[in-house]
C-alpha cells in the first residue's frame, strides 16, 4: 500500500539527479530557459486547489528500470528493486524448514540491502515491509491452519519489524556511512530481531540465526551471546558482501568480518572437540496420538495404557528417566486411578517418569515421579500461547523438577522458543533440559520442523543435554553442543533413548543472559541518537506535538500507577462495577479536554450511522477471524459476557470502558496527532498507544487493542464520531469477552 503511494509526484530532477531549487528556477528564467519542467506540476496542483504533499508524505515513484542504479543519490523505486526485495524474501523462506537450506541465509539479505540503497528512509521502510510480507508470509504459512485471515494478520504484524530495520539502516547509511557501515548494518538488524523477541508480544521465531541450527560449528557462539550472536554473524556477512558490491573501500569490511567469522568458527571447532560426559540413559516417548479427536472413556483408557507400555519399553532399554510429551495423558494425573497407575509403573521399572496432562482443563502441567513412585514435583506452564491457550491458567513456580537422575529444567511447547526460560531454569539449578510439546495441531510438517530447529540453541546456550518429547514428532535427544544424538520423525510411534549426564557448569550466556542483544540495541540507539535528538528539538516547539506527548503520556502513566497501586486483580471487578483505572482515565481525559471544541474531539451529531456501521463491521470481522482460528483448533469457546455476571451489567461496563478509551485514543490523542502529522500518523499513534495501555492485561488484549485501534482509527479519519466508536469498542469487548476484560 505504501509502495503504491510512492507513485505520487515529486520535484522533477535535472540531469545531475538533484531536485531543482528555487534559485535554479530563477536563474533559468533569467537566462531565458524553460522552467516548465519544474513548475508545471506545481502550477497544475495549485489550480486544482491542492498543494504539494508535506515532506513526511513524499515518496519516490515506482518506475520500470532495466537494471540497478548503485551510484545515484535518492532515486525512484524501480521495478527491479521490487523484484530484488521479493527474491531476498524468498531466499529467507528457503533458509528455514522446509526446505531448510540454511546456507542461503548468508546471502539472502544482499538483494534487500541493494534495493533499499539510495532511497529515502520512508521508501526503505515500505520496501522492508514488502520483504517482511514475503519472508514471514512464507515462513509463517503454517499458521493458515487457523485461517488465511489469521495468517495475514500475523504476517502483517511481523512485516513491520524488517520495515523498521530498513528504515533505521537508511538513516544510519546517511549519517554514518564509512568504513564501518557493514558493522552498523549488522548491529541494526540484530537489534530489531532482539527487540521483536521481547515483551508480552515477543515472538523469537524465524530469527536469522535460527536458520543455522544444522551448522554445529557456527552455533557454538550461542554459548556466549545466545542465538542473537548467530544472527549477528549471518547479518554481518550479508552486510559485508553488500558493501563489497556497492563501495570501493572494502579493506576494513573484509578484514573485520574475516576476523569475526574466523574467531567464531575457531571457538566452535574448539568446543566441538571437547568430550561431553554421559552417565545414564534417558528416554523420550512419542505416542503419536492424534492432535484432534474425541477422547471418550474408552479411548482415554487405551491412550493411558499405551503410555504405560511405552514407559515400560523405555525402561527395558536401560532408561532411568522417561519423559512424556505435552498433555500426553487424556485424564487428569491428579485423579486417583491415574496417579496410582503411574506410581505403579515407576516402582515396577525403577524409573523416574515425567508425566503430563492438561490438568482440570486449566493448567498445562508436568509431574515428576521418583523410582519409588513418590510424586516429587510439579510444573505448570508459565508462558501461554496468546489466544490458543486463552482460558488456561499460567503457573508461577520455576520450571525445575528434581528427580534422582537429574534436576530437570522443563519448557512446555511455546516456552522453548524463549531463551530466557531455559536460562532461568539453569540458574535455578537445572542440570538437564526437557522440552515437552504437542505440535500435532499444526497440521503439517513445516511448523514442527521449525519448532524443533530451535532446540539445539537452547542446549548450546545453557551447556546442557536436552530431551525433546513431542506427541507426534519431532522428538530428539540433543547434546550440549547442539548435535542431535537420536531423532524420531513426524508421524512415528516409538521411544528414543540416549546416554546423557547432569551438568552443573554455567556458560557465559547462562551467566550474563542477553547482554549481547541489549548491546546491539544500545549501539543502534546510539547510532540513531543524533537524528532523534534533532527531531525532538525541532518538534518540541510545535504546539501540536507538545500536546500530543502530554495527552498520551499522562493518561498512560495514570493508568499504570493506579493498576500498580490497586493490583491487577483488584482493578478488574466483574460487572456492574467500574474499575478504578477506568474512572481515573475518564477524569484525566476530561480535564485534558477542557477548552477544546467538542467537534475536534469527535463529538458531533453528524456521521453517527456510517461510523457505527463501519465500526461494528470491523469489530465483527475481527471477532469472526478469532472464532475461526479457535474453531480450526477444535476449541470454539462459548459466547458469554466478560467477567461473568449478566449481559446487562457486562454491557454497561463494556460501554463505559469503550467511551473512556475511545474518548482518549480516537478523540483527544487522534485530534492532536492529526494536527501534528495528519490522519495516517493519528491512526498508527492511537493504535500503538491503545496496545501499550492494554499491556497489563496480557498479549491477547494488546493484539486486540492494536488491530481494533487501527480499524476504528480508519473510521475516525472519515467520521469524527467517538460515541459511535465507543459502541463498536464495547461490542468487541462483549464478542471476545472470553479473551479480554476491562483492565
Amino acid at each position: 500500500m505504501g509502495i503504491a503511494r510512492a507513485a505520487r509526484r515529486r520535484p522533477r530532477r535535472c540531469r545531475s539527479g538533484r531536485p531543482r531549487s528555487g534559485a535554479t528556477i530563477h536563474a533559468r528564467a533569467a537566462a531565458g530557459k524553460s522552467t516548465r519542467s519544474v513548475t508545471g506540476a506545481t502550477n497544475s496542483a495549485v489550480r486544482l486547489g491542492r498543494g504539494p504533499p508535506p515532506p513526511w508524505l513524499r515518496t519516490p515513484r515506482v518506475v520500470w528500470a532495466p537494471s540497478f542504479d548503485l551510484s545515484s543519490p535518492d532515486r525512484a523505486v524501480r521495478f527491479t528493486d521490487l523484484v530484488a526485495v521479493v527474491v531476498s524474501g524468498l531466499g529467507f523462506v528457503l533458509a528455514f524448514p522446509l526446505p531448510d537450506l540454511g546456507f542461503v541465509a548468508w546471502v539472502t539479505l544482499i538483494p534487500l540491502l541493494i534495493a533499499t540503497r539510495h532511497h529515502p528512509p520512508r521508501a526503505a521502510f515500505w520496501l522492508g515491509c514488502l520483504w517482511g510480507i514475503v519472508a514471514y508470509g512464507g515462513v509463517f504459512w503454517w499458521s493458515t491452519t487457523f485461517g488465511v485471515a489469521a495468517w495475514a494478520l500475523l504476517t502483517a504484524l511481523g512485516a513491520v519489524f524488517p520495515g523498521l530495520a530498513m528504515l533505521a539502516t537508511a538513516w544510519v547509511e546517511r549519517d554514518h556511512d564509512g568504513p564501518w557501515i557493514f558493522l552498523w548494518i549488522a548491529l541494526v538488524w540484530t537489534a530489531v530481531e532482539f527487540l521483536r523477541s521481547q515483551g508480552p508480544l515477543g515472538f523469537p521465531w524465524a530469527l536469522l540465526g535460527a536458520s543455522q541450527h544444522q551448522a554445529a560449528s557456527v552455533i557454538q557462539i550461542a554459548s556466549l551471546t545466545g542465538v542473537y550472536g548467530v544472527s549477528f554473524l549471518v547479518a554481518l556477512t550479508n552486510a559485508t558482501l553488500y558493501v563489497i558490491l556497492t563501495r570501493r573501500a572494502v579493506v576494513v569490511p573484509v578484514c573485520g568480518t574475516g576476523i569475526v567469522l574466523a574467531g567464531a568458527l575457531l571457538w566452535g571447532v574448539g568446543e566441538l572437540r571437547h568430550p561431553v560426559p554421559a552417565t545414564f540413559v534417558a528416554a523420550a516417548v512419542q505416542p503419536n496420538f492424534p492432535g484432534r479427536g474425541e477422547q471418550g472413556p474408552e479411548a482415554a483408557a487405551r491412550a493411558l495404557a499405551d503410555l504405560g507400555r511405552l514407559t515400560h519399553e523405555a525402561a527395558g532399554r536401560g532408561a532411568t528417566l522417561v519423559v512424556w510429551p505435552e498433555t500426553a495423558s487424556p485424564v487428569d494425573i491428579g485423579s486417583p486411578p491415574v496417579l496410582a497407575a503411574i506410581r505403579s509403573w515407576a516402582r515396577a521399572d525403577r524409573v523416574s517418569v515425567i508425566a503430563t496432562s492438561l490438568e482440570g482443563g486449566r493448567t498445562n502441567s508436568a509431574f515428576a515421579f521418583a523410582p519409588s513412585g513418590l510424586l516429587v514435583g510439579r510444573y505448570d506452564k508459565v508462558r501461554l500461547v496468546p489466544f490458543a491457550e486463552a482460558g488456561e491458567e499460567p503457573g508461577r513456580a520455576p520450571g525445575v523438577l528434581r528427580t534422582p537422575p537429574a534436576q530437570l529444567g522443563v519448557a512446555i511447547c511455546f516456552e522453548s522458543v524463549f531463551p530466557g526460560i531455559a536460562r532461568r531454569a539453569v540458574r535455578d539449578g537445572a542440570t538437564l533440559l526437557a522440552v515437552l510439546t504437542n505440535d500435532a495441531w499444526f497440521d503439517g510438517r513445516t511448523a514442527p520442523a521449525q519448532h524443533a530447529a530451535l532446540a539445539p540453541f537452547r542446549a548450546v546456550e545453557e551447556g546442557r543435554y536436552l530431551i525433546r518429547a513431542a506427541s507426534q514428532g519431532i522428538s530428539a535427544i540433543i547434546d550440549p553442543r547442539g548435535r542431535t544424538l537420536v531423532e524420531l520423525p513426524l508421524g512415528r510411534r516409538g521411544i528414543l533413548t540416549a546416554p546423557v549426564a547432569p551438568l552443573r557448569g554455567l556458560t557465559v550466556y547462562a551467566r550474563i543472559g542477553d547482554a549481547f542483544g541489549w548491546m546491539a540495541a544500545l549501539a543502534s540507539a546510539g547510532l540513531l541518537l543524533p537524528r532523534a535528538l534533532a527531531f525532538v528539538a525541532e518538534e518540541t516547539g510545535t504546539p501540536a506535538f507538545s500536546r500530543l506527548v502530554a495527552h498520551s503520556a499522562l493518561p498512560l502513566a495514570v493508568i499504570g500507577a493506579v493498576i500498580w497501586i490497586e493490583g491487577l486483580r483488584a482493578a478488574a471487578p466483574g460487572p456492574p462495577g467500574l474499575s478504578v483505572p477506568l474512572v481515573a482515565l475518564l477524569c484525566v481525559t476530561g480535564l485534558q479536554s477542557l477548552g477544546r471544541p467538542a467537534r475536534d474531539l469527535g463529538f458531533q451529531a453528524g456521521g453517527v450511522g456510517p461510523a457505527l456501521v463501519f465500526g461494528l463491521a470491523g469489530v465483527g470481522g475481527l471477532a469472526l477471524i478469532a472464532r475461526q482460528a479457535f474453531a480450526s483448533h477444535g476449541a470454539l469457546p462459548a459466547l458469554g459476557p466478560p467477567g461473568g455476571g449478566g449481559w446487562g451489567g457486562a454491557a454497561a461496563q463494556a460501554l463505559a470502558g469503550g467511551l473512556a478509551l475511545e474518548w482518549w485514543l480516537r478523540g483527544l490523542v487522534f485530534a492532536d496527532a492529526a494536527a501534528w502529522r495528519g490522519w495516517r500518523v493519528a491512526v498508527v499513534w492511537s493504535a500503538l498507544l491503545g496496545a501499550a495501555a492494554a499491556s497489563w492485561r496480557g498479549a491477547e488484549a494488546m493484539v486486540w487493542a492494536l488491530y481494533l485501534g487501527a480499524l476504528l482509527g480508519l473510521v475516525r479519519a472519515r467520521w469524527a464520531q467517538v460515541p459511535a466508536l465507543a459502541v463498536a469498542h464495547a461490542a468487541g469487548t462483549l464478542l471476545l469477552g472470553f479473551l479480554i476484560s476491562l483492565w
